[in-house]
């Protein structure tokens, strides 16, 4: 269990220390690049999708990866077999479970959206064996935590599963699981700062 003096021991090495990667000065972003951010901003429903240009910003000095991302993660948000509340339940105990406090912000205010109060999000942090879970919530956050620990979904939450969610759905978790994974690996390693507003693990 993360301890309120560990959480900030893995907040300041990530955000503490200055950003690794600079972001491309805003006169040298290219319409391909405002482009996606300005799809990605609609698809979260900002009004001002360049409080996330910083990140974007970085990526944007690897224009391919750039792009192939921000269409993942277009789509995992439009187009996601996964009904929004529990892709956002599987992406915020990835953030958690990675260490991650720019997706866990991030998430928290996105979740939100989706009608998650204070209390979910602490129990996310807690886990799937916190008291208040559906026994389908339940099994989602077993199986993000299977995915860190065994890179597999084990047999027993696969048929709790697989008595909510059809096959689309079942392909998908793992993946979505990996995608923000390798997103907070991406943002942890970059020491990205919290976007504007954002708070990072002190999200609730």
């Amino acid at each position: 269990m993360k301890t309120a003096d560990n959480i900030a021991a893995r907040e300041a090495e990530i955000i503490g220390a200055p950003i690794r990667i600079e972001p491309l000065p805003d006169d040298e972003l290219g319409s391909e690049v405002r482009e996606l951010v300005r799809r990605i901003g609609s698809t979260l429903g900002l009004e001002a999708p360049e409080t996330l240009t910083t990140y974007f910003a970085v990526l944007a000095r690897h224009p391919d990866l750039f792009r192939l991302q921000l269409e993942t993660g277009i789509f995992l948000f439009s187009g996601s077999a996964i009904p929004p509340r529990e892709r956002e339940l599987a992406v915020l105990r990835t953030a958690w479970l990675a260490g991650a406090p720019y997706e866990w912000g991030q998430h928290v205010l996105i979740g939100r959206e989706m009608g998650f109060t204070e209390a979910d999000t602490d129990r996310v942090r807690a886990g799937p064996e916190a008291e208040g879970w559906t026994s389908h919530e339940k099994a989602i956050l077993c199986a993000v935590d299977e995915l860190f620990d065994r890179q597999m979904i084990s047999d027993a939450t696969w048929a709790e599963l697989k008595q909510t969610w059809n096959e689309a759905q079942l392909i998908e978790l793992p993946c979505l699981v990996g995608q923000y994974l390798g997103v907070a690996m991406l943002q942890n390693t970059l020491r990205m700062p919290l976007a504007r507003d954002a708070r990072g693990f002190a999200e609730r």
